[in-house]
Protein backbone atom coordinates (compact mmCIF):
# COMPACT_ATOMS: atom_id res chain seq x y z
CA UNK A 1 0.00 0.00 0.00
CA UNK A 2 3.05 2.47 1.30
CA UNK A 3 4.37 1.79 -2.19
CA UNK A 4 1.63 2.38 -4.56
CA UNK A 5 0.95 5.83 -2.62
CA UNK A 6 5.05 6.09 -3.45
CA UNK A 7 3.89 5.87 -6.48
CA UNK A 8 0.99 8.09 -7.02
CA UNK A 9 2.78 10.54 -5.30
CA UNK A 10 5.91 10.56 -7.78
CA UNK A 11 3.45 10.36 -10.92
CA UNK A 12 1.84 13.07 -9.51
CA UNK A 13 5.33 15.11 -8.95
CA UNK A 14 6.09 14.51 -12.62
CA UNK A 15 3.01 15.70 -13.41
CA UNK A 16 2.77 18.99 -11.63
CA UNK A 17 6.38 19.43 -13.30
CA UNK A 18 5.71 18.67 -16.42
CA UNK A 19 2.79 21.41 -16.51
CA UNK A 20 4.75 23.76 -14.58
CA UNK A 21 7.51 23.31 -17.48
CA UNK A 22 5.21 23.46 -20.22
CA UNK A 23 3.35 26.83 -18.72
CA UNK A 24 6.83 28.03 -18.57
CA UNK A 25 7.68 27.31 -21.90
CA UNK A 26 4.49 28.15 -23.50
CA UNK A 27 4.76 31.56 -22.47
CA UNK A 28 7.81 32.17 -23.50
CA UNK A 29 9.66 35.53 -23.24
CA UNK A 30 9.08 37.39 -25.94
CA UNK A 31 10.72 41.26 -25.89
CA UNK A 32 7.41 44.06 -25.47
CA UNK A 33 4.88 41.16 -25.55
CA UNK A 34 2.70 40.44 -22.50
CA UNK A 35 -0.50 38.63 -22.21
CA UNK A 36 -2.37 42.05 -22.48
CA UNK A 37 -0.28 44.05 -24.25
CA UNK A 38 2.15 44.45 -27.54
CA UNK A 39 4.85 47.55 -27.53
CA UNK A 40 5.55 49.25 -31.05
CA UNK A 41 7.50 52.20 -31.66
CA UNK A 42 7.82 54.91 -33.87
CA UNK A 43 11.01 57.20 -34.63
CA UNK A 44 9.89 60.08 -36.58
CA UNK A 45 10.11 64.12 -36.88
CA UNK A 46 7.97 65.76 -34.82
CA UNK A 47 9.34 68.74 -33.87
CA UNK A 48 11.97 69.53 -36.75
CA UNK A 49 11.93 70.56 -40.65
CA UNK A 50 9.99 67.55 -42.02
CA UNK A 51 7.48 67.51 -39.07
CA UNK A 52 4.52 68.59 -40.50
CA UNK A 53 4.67 65.60 -43.14
CA UNK A 54 5.61 63.24 -40.28
CA UNK A 55 3.30 64.29 -37.07
CA UNK A 56 -0.02 63.74 -39.22
CA UNK A 57 1.98 60.12 -39.92
CA UNK A 58 2.26 59.51 -36.53
CA UNK A 59 -1.21 60.37 -35.55
CA UNK A 60 -2.34 58.04 -38.18
CA UNK A 61 -0.50 55.30 -36.09
CA UNK A 62 -2.29 56.44 -33.26
CA UNK A 63 -5.73 56.83 -33.99
CA UNK A 64 -5.47 52.82 -35.69
CA UNK A 65 -3.98 51.68 -32.11
CA UNK A 66 -6.70 53.46 -30.64
CA UNK A 67 -9.26 52.32 -32.97
CA UNK A 68 -8.11 48.92 -32.53
CA UNK A 69 -8.01 48.40 -28.71
CA UNK A 70 -11.48 49.93 -28.85
CA UNK A 71 -12.41 46.75 -30.26
CA UNK A 72 -10.75 44.80 -27.86
CA UNK A 73 -7.09 44.28 -29.05
CA UNK A 74 -5.57 41.50 -31.01
CA UNK A 75 -5.78 38.18 -29.21
CA UNK A 76 -6.91 40.10 -26.07
CA UNK A 77 -4.06 42.07 -26.37
CA UNK A 78 -3.62 45.74 -26.94
CA UNK A 79 -1.37 47.78 -29.07
CA UNK A 80 1.12 50.04 -27.05
CA UNK A 81 2.38 52.71 -29.03
CA UNK A 82 5.83 54.63 -27.79
CA UNK A 83 6.58 57.30 -30.33
CA UNK A 84 10.52 59.40 -30.27
CA UNK A 85 11.25 62.32 -31.85
CA UNK A 86 14.04 62.25 -34.06
CA UNK A 87 14.00 66.03 -34.78
CA UNK A 88 15.05 65.09 -38.45
CA UNK A 89 18.74 64.15 -37.33
CA UNK A 90 20.68 61.27 -37.59
CA UNK A 91 22.11 60.95 -34.34
CA UNK A 92 18.58 61.80 -32.47
CA UNK A 93 17.18 58.27 -34.31
CA UNK A 94 20.19 56.34 -33.51
CA UNK A 95 19.47 57.11 -29.74
CA UNK A 96 15.76 56.98 -30.10
CA UNK A 97 16.22 53.72 -31.21
CA UNK A 98 18.59 52.10 -28.76
CA UNK A 99 15.92 53.69 -25.96
CA UNK A 100 12.89 51.66 -27.73
CA UNK A 101 14.94 48.63 -28.05
CA UNK A 102 16.89 48.28 -25.08
CA UNK A 103 14.88 50.65 -22.61
CA UNK A 104 11.22 50.11 -23.58
CA UNK A 105 11.74 46.65 -25.03
CA UNK A 106 9.23 47.00 -27.65
CA UNK A 107 8.28 44.33 -30.12
CA UNK A 108 8.30 45.98 -33.62
CA UNK A 109 9.25 49.55 -35.06
CA UNK A 110 7.76 51.56 -37.65
CA UNK A 111 10.21 53.74 -38.79
CA UNK A 112 12.10 55.91 -39.14
CA UNK A 113 10.94 59.18 -40.66
CA UNK A 114 13.97 59.65 -43.56
CA UNK A 115 15.41 57.43 -45.73
CA UNK A 116 18.93 59.32 -44.55
CA UNK A 117 18.41 57.20 -41.22
CA UNK A 118 17.68 53.95 -42.89
CA UNK A 119 21.56 53.20 -43.41
CA UNK A 120 23.09 54.10 -39.75
CA UNK A 121 19.97 51.71 -39.17
CA UNK A 122 19.60 48.90 -41.11
CA UNK A 123 21.87 46.17 -39.79
CA UNK A 124 20.66 46.67 -36.33
CA UNK A 125 17.28 45.91 -36.85
CA UNK A 126 18.56 42.78 -38.40
CA UNK A 127 21.32 42.22 -35.78
CA UNK A 128 18.88 43.07 -33.12
CA UNK A 129 15.88 40.41 -34.97
CA UNK A 130 13.48 43.74 -34.37
CA UNK A 131 10.16 43.08 -37.08
CA UNK A 132 10.47 46.26 -38.28
CA UNK A 133 7.76 48.48 -40.80
CA UNK A 134 10.51 50.44 -42.68
CA UNK A 135 8.31 53.83 -42.91
CA UNK A 136 10.72 55.32 -46.04
CA UNK A 137 10.49 53.17 -49.09
CA UNK A 138 14.27 52.99 -49.82
CA UNK A 139 15.91 49.96 -52.08
CA UNK A 140 18.59 49.81 -49.35
CA UNK A 141 15.74 48.24 -47.08
CA UNK A 142 14.35 45.72 -49.33
CA UNK A 143 17.85 45.00 -51.57
CA UNK A 144 19.40 43.19 -50.79
CA UNK A 145 16.62 41.59 -48.83
CA UNK A 146 16.22 41.57 -45.02
CA UNK A 147 14.31 39.07 -42.91
CA UNK A 148 12.90 41.42 -40.66
CA UNK A 149 12.38 44.68 -42.88
CA UNK A 150 9.32 45.41 -44.14
CA UNK A 151 8.35 47.96 -47.18
CA UNK A 152 4.51 49.02 -48.06
CA UNK A 153 5.08 51.34 -50.98
CA UNK A 154 6.74 51.33 -54.17
CA UNK A 155 10.55 52.63 -53.69
CA UNK A 156 11.71 55.53 -53.92
CA UNK A 157 13.57 54.94 -56.38
CA UNK A 158 11.59 53.11 -58.81
CA UNK A 159 8.58 55.86 -58.14
CA UNK A 160 11.12 58.33 -59.54
CA UNK A 161 11.58 56.47 -62.71
CA UNK A 162 7.70 56.33 -62.92
CA UNK A 163 7.17 60.26 -62.78
CA UNK A 164 10.81 60.56 -65.48
CA UNK A 165 8.44 58.28 -67.60
CA UNK A 166 5.28 60.54 -67.21
CA UNK A 167 7.05 63.31 -67.86
CA UNK A 168 8.58 62.26 -71.27
CA UNK A 169 6.10 59.66 -72.39
CA UNK A 170 2.54 61.14 -71.25
CA UNK A 171 3.52 64.62 -70.91
CA UNK A 172 4.74 65.09 -74.37
CA UNK A 173 6.76 68.75 -73.42
CA UNK A 174 8.27 69.48 -76.74
CA UNK A 175 12.24 70.18 -76.84
CA UNK A 176 12.55 69.10 -73.13
CA UNK A 177 14.98 71.32 -70.73
CA UNK A 178 15.08 69.55 -67.49
CA UNK A 179 16.31 71.75 -64.42
CA UNK A 180 17.02 68.94 -61.60
CA UNK A 181 16.93 70.39 -58.30
CA UNK A 182 17.03 68.42 -55.04
CA UNK A 183 19.33 68.67 -51.59
CA UNK A 184 22.18 67.20 -50.62
CA UNK A 185 20.80 64.53 -48.76
CA UNK A 186 20.45 60.52 -48.97
CA UNK A 187 16.98 61.12 -50.01
CA UNK A 188 17.54 63.97 -52.20
CA UNK A 189 20.80 62.13 -53.85
CA UNK A 190 18.97 58.51 -54.25
CA UNK A 191 15.96 60.22 -55.82
CA UNK A 192 18.45 62.62 -58.35
CA UNK A 193 20.48 59.37 -58.96
CA UNK A 194 17.27 57.66 -60.41
CA UNK A 195 15.59 60.19 -62.42
CA UNK A 196 19.60 60.52 -63.71
CA UNK A 197 19.25 56.85 -64.70
CA UNK A 198 16.13 56.44 -66.26
CA UNK A 199 16.91 59.96 -68.35
CA UNK A 200 19.66 58.47 -69.85
CA UNK A 201 17.71 55.51 -71.40
CA UNK A 202 16.42 58.18 -73.49
CA UNK A 203 19.28 60.24 -73.96
CA UNK A 204 18.31 63.18 -72.21
CA UNK A 205 20.42 65.12 -69.78
CA UNK A 206 19.14 67.94 -67.38
CA UNK A 207 21.08 71.14 -68.66
CA UNK A 208 21.54 71.96 -65.01
CA UNK A 209 21.99 70.28 -61.30
CA UNK A 210 20.64 72.39 -58.62
CA UNK A 211 21.50 71.89 -55.20
CA UNK A 212 19.11 73.25 -52.11
CA UNK A 213 19.46 72.93 -48.75
CA UNK A 214 17.53 70.92 -45.75
CA UNK A 215 15.24 74.05 -44.26
CA UNK A 216 15.98 76.63 -46.21
CA UNK A 217 13.85 79.80 -46.68
CA UNK A 218 14.97 80.95 -49.79
CA UNK A 219 16.38 79.57 -52.96
CA UNK A 220 16.26 82.14 -55.37
CA UNK A 221 20.08 81.77 -56.36
CA UNK A 222 18.97 78.01 -57.65
CA UNK A 223 15.92 79.81 -59.19
CA UNK A 224 18.12 82.11 -60.71
CA UNK A 225 20.25 79.81 -62.41
CA UNK A 226 16.67 77.60 -63.69
CA UNK A 227 15.80 81.20 -65.42
CA UNK A 228 19.57 81.42 -66.84
CA UNK A 229 19.86 78.19 -68.40
CA UNK A 230 16.37 78.57 -69.70
CA UNK A 231 14.53 75.54 -68.27
CA UNK A 232 10.91 74.68 -69.68
CA UNK A 233 10.40 72.19 -66.64
CA UNK A 234 12.09 71.61 -63.05
CA UNK A 235 12.04 68.07 -61.41
CA UNK A 236 12.58 69.18 -57.74
CA UNK A 237 12.71 65.70 -55.99
CA UNK A 238 14.29 64.32 -52.80
CA UNK A 239 12.33 66.56 -50.82
CA UNK A 240 9.66 67.30 -47.86
CA UNK A 241 6.64 69.62 -48.10
CA UNK A 242 8.25 72.44 -46.94
CA UNK A 243 10.83 72.58 -49.54
CA UNK A 244 8.43 72.32 -52.46
CA UNK A 245 6.55 75.07 -51.27
CA UNK A 246 9.98 77.51 -50.89
CA UNK A 247 10.80 76.33 -54.49
CA UNK A 248 7.22 76.81 -55.97
CA UNK A 249 7.06 79.99 -54.15
CA UNK A 250 9.99 81.69 -55.66
CA UNK A 251 9.96 80.18 -58.85
CA UNK A 252 6.73 82.31 -59.04
CA UNK A 253 8.64 85.32 -57.14
CA UNK A 254 10.93 85.45 -60.48
CA UNK A 255 8.52 84.57 -63.26
CA UNK A 256 9.55 81.18 -63.87
CA UNK A 257 6.17 79.27 -64.88
CA UNK A 258 7.20 75.55 -65.42
CA UNK A 259 5.87 72.84 -64.70
CA UNK A 260 7.54 71.05 -61.55
CA UNK A 261 7.62 67.07 -61.30
CA UNK A 262 8.45 66.24 -57.84
CA UNK A 263 8.38 63.46 -55.50
CA UNK A 264 6.05 61.46 -53.23
CA UNK A 265 6.75 63.42 -49.64
CA UNK A 266 5.05 66.38 -51.06
CA UNK A 267 1.74 65.23 -50.80
CA UNK A 268 2.83 63.74 -47.00
CA UNK A 269 0.70 67.09 -45.70
CA UNK A 270 -1.61 69.89 -47.78
CA UNK A 271 1.03 72.93 -47.54
CA UNK A 272 1.62 72.66 -51.24
CA UNK A 273 -1.90 72.60 -52.49
CA UNK A 274 -2.61 75.91 -50.20
CA UNK A 275 -0.36 77.95 -52.73
CA UNK A 276 -3.22 78.82 -54.97
CA UNK A 277 -1.48 79.54 -58.12
CA UNK A 278 2.12 78.74 -57.69
CA UNK A 279 1.31 74.89 -57.19
CA UNK A 280 -1.01 75.15 -60.29
CA UNK A 281 1.96 73.13 -62.76
CA UNK A 282 2.86 70.89 -59.75
CA UNK A 283 2.85 66.83 -60.64
CA UNK A 284 3.95 64.00 -58.10
CA UNK A 285 4.44 60.53 -58.19
CA UNK A 286 3.14 59.10 -54.79
CA UNK A 287 2.65 55.19 -53.75
CA UNK A 288 0.27 56.62 -51.18
CA UNK A 289 -3.08 58.11 -51.30
CA UNK A 290 -4.58 61.89 -50.00
CA UNK A 291 -6.76 61.66 -47.18
CA UNK A 292 -10.37 62.26 -49.46
CA UNK A 293 -9.31 59.73 -51.62
CA UNK A 294 -12.32 56.82 -52.49
CA UNK A 295 -12.21 53.50 -51.07
CA UNK A 296 -13.82 51.49 -48.25
CA UNK A 297 -10.97 51.57 -45.74
CA UNK A 298 -10.31 55.09 -46.27
CA UNK A 299 -13.65 56.16 -45.99
CA UNK A 300 -13.75 53.56 -42.24
CA UNK A 301 -10.04 55.82 -41.43
CA UNK A 302 -12.00 58.89 -42.19
CA UNK A 303 -15.41 57.90 -40.06
CA UNK A 304 -12.98 56.83 -36.96
CA UNK A 305 -10.58 59.79 -37.13
CA UNK A 306 -13.60 62.31 -36.98
CA UNK A 307 -15.11 60.54 -33.86
CA UNK A 308 -12.05 60.94 -32.30
CA UNK A 309 -11.03 64.62 -33.79
CA UNK A 310 -13.58 66.77 -35.41
CA UNK A 311 -12.37 68.55 -38.24
CA UNK A 312 -9.22 66.22 -38.90
CA UNK A 313 -10.51 66.37 -42.69
CA UNK A 314 -8.72 69.94 -42.33
CA UNK A 315 -5.79 69.19 -40.45
CA UNK A 316 -5.17 65.94 -42.44
CA UNK A 317 -5.38 66.65 -46.24
CA UNK A 318 -2.55 64.98 -47.42
CA UNK A 319 -1.17 61.74 -46.84
CA UNK A 320 0.55 61.24 -44.35
CA UNK A 321 -2.27 60.41 -41.70
CA UNK A 322 -3.64 57.53 -44.86
CA UNK A 323 0.08 56.23 -44.56
CA UNK A 324 0.67 56.05 -41.08
CA UNK A 325 -2.95 54.43 -40.42
CA UNK A 326 -1.89 52.22 -43.51
CA UNK A 327 1.42 50.96 -42.08
CA UNK A 328 -0.43 49.73 -38.58
CA UNK A 329 -2.86 48.54 -40.23
CA UNK A 330 -0.72 46.14 -42.48
CA UNK A 331 1.57 45.26 -39.33
CA UNK A 332 -1.72 44.44 -37.25
CA UNK A 333 -3.13 41.89 -40.03
CA UNK A 334 0.41 40.76 -39.69
CA UNK A 335 -0.07 40.20 -35.83
CA UNK A 336 -3.83 38.96 -36.33
CA UNK A 337 -2.37 35.92 -38.35
CA UNK A 338 0.30 35.14 -36.40
CA UNK A 339 -1.69 33.97 -33.55
CA UNK A 340 -1.87 34.33 -29.92
CA UNK A 341 1.09 32.78 -29.52
CA UNK A 342 2.98 35.83 -30.68
CA UNK A 343 6.69 36.02 -31.68
CA UNK A 344 9.21 38.02 -33.99
CA UNK A 345 9.54 34.45 -36.55
CA UNK A 346 5.91 34.23 -36.28
CA UNK A 347 4.98 37.58 -37.51
CA UNK A 348 7.14 37.51 -40.14
CA UNK A 349 5.38 34.33 -41.45
CA UNK A 350 2.29 35.90 -40.54
CA UNK A 351 3.19 39.30 -42.84
CA UNK A 352 4.53 36.55 -45.61
CA UNK A 353 0.94 34.89 -46.20
CA UNK A 354 -0.15 38.43 -47.45
CA UNK A 355 -0.86 37.90 -51.32
CA UNK A 356 -2.26 40.96 -53.21
CA UNK A 357 -3.82 41.60 -49.22
CA UNK A 358 -6.65 44.14 -49.69
CA UNK A 359 -6.21 47.59 -47.22
CA UNK A 360 -9.41 48.93 -49.11
CA UNK A 361 -7.33 52.01 -51.17
CA UNK A 362 -5.32 52.61 -47.93
CA UNK A 363 -2.45 51.57 -50.19
CA UNK A 364 -1.98 49.37 -53.20
CA UNK A 365 -2.63 45.80 -52.65
CA UNK A 366 0.28 44.32 -50.57
CA UNK A 367 1.95 40.73 -51.66
CA UNK A 368 5.08 39.65 -48.89
CA UNK A 369 7.17 36.67 -49.68
CA UNK A 370 9.82 34.76 -47.80
CA UNK A 371 11.85 36.42 -50.55
CA UNK A 372 10.04 39.71 -50.82
CA UNK A 373 9.69 42.26 -48.69
CA UNK A 374 8.68 45.26 -51.09
CA UNK A 375 4.76 45.11 -50.82
CA UNK A 376 2.68 47.60 -53.27
CA UNK A 377 4.57 47.68 -56.40
CA UNK A 378 3.28 50.15 -58.62
CA UNK A 379 2.75 54.28 -58.43
CA UNK A 380 0.26 57.07 -59.68
CA UNK A 381 1.24 60.31 -61.10
CA UNK A 382 -1.19 63.09 -59.10
CA UNK A 383 -1.71 67.04 -60.15
CA UNK A 384 -2.44 69.50 -57.95
CA UNK A 385 -5.78 71.06 -58.15
CA UNK A 386 -5.50 74.59 -56.78
CA UNK A 387 -9.15 76.11 -56.81
CA UNK A 388 -10.31 72.63 -55.12
CA UNK A 389 -6.74 72.10 -53.00
CA UNK A 390 -6.54 68.88 -53.12
CA UNK A 391 -3.93 66.14 -54.89
CA UNK A 392 -5.67 64.75 -58.13
CA UNK A 393 -4.78 61.63 -59.76
CA UNK A 394 -4.04 61.25 -63.50
CA UNK A 395 -3.05 58.03 -63.61
CA UNK A 396 -3.74 54.68 -61.97
CA UNK A 397 -1.76 52.56 -60.22
CA UNK A 398 1.33 51.64 -63.05
CA UNK A 399 3.89 49.59 -62.46
CA UNK A 400 7.69 50.31 -63.46
CA UNK A 401 9.02 48.28 -65.93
Amino acid sequence: MRMRKDVLLAVGLLVSIFLIYGSFSHAKDVRGVTDKLIKIGTIMDHTGPAASSTVPMDKGIQHYARYINELGGIHGRKLQIISEDDHYSIPTAVAAYKKLVFKDKIFSLIGPGSGSFVPPLVNRWQNDKLPTMCLPFTELAVEPFKKYVFIAVETYERQMMALTDYLVKDYKLKNLRIGLVHPDTEAGKGDAKAVLSRLKEYNIEPVTEEITIVGGLDVSTQVMSLKRKNVNCVMNVGVMASMAVTLLRDLKKFGLKVPVFSNWAIMLSDEVTELGDAAGQSYISSGLVPWYAEGPGVEEMRKVTLRYLPGADKAYGGTGHTYGWGKLRILSEGIRRAGKDLDEDGLIKALESLNNYDTGGVLAPITYTSKSHRGAQGTRIYRVDPLKKKFIPVTEWKKVD
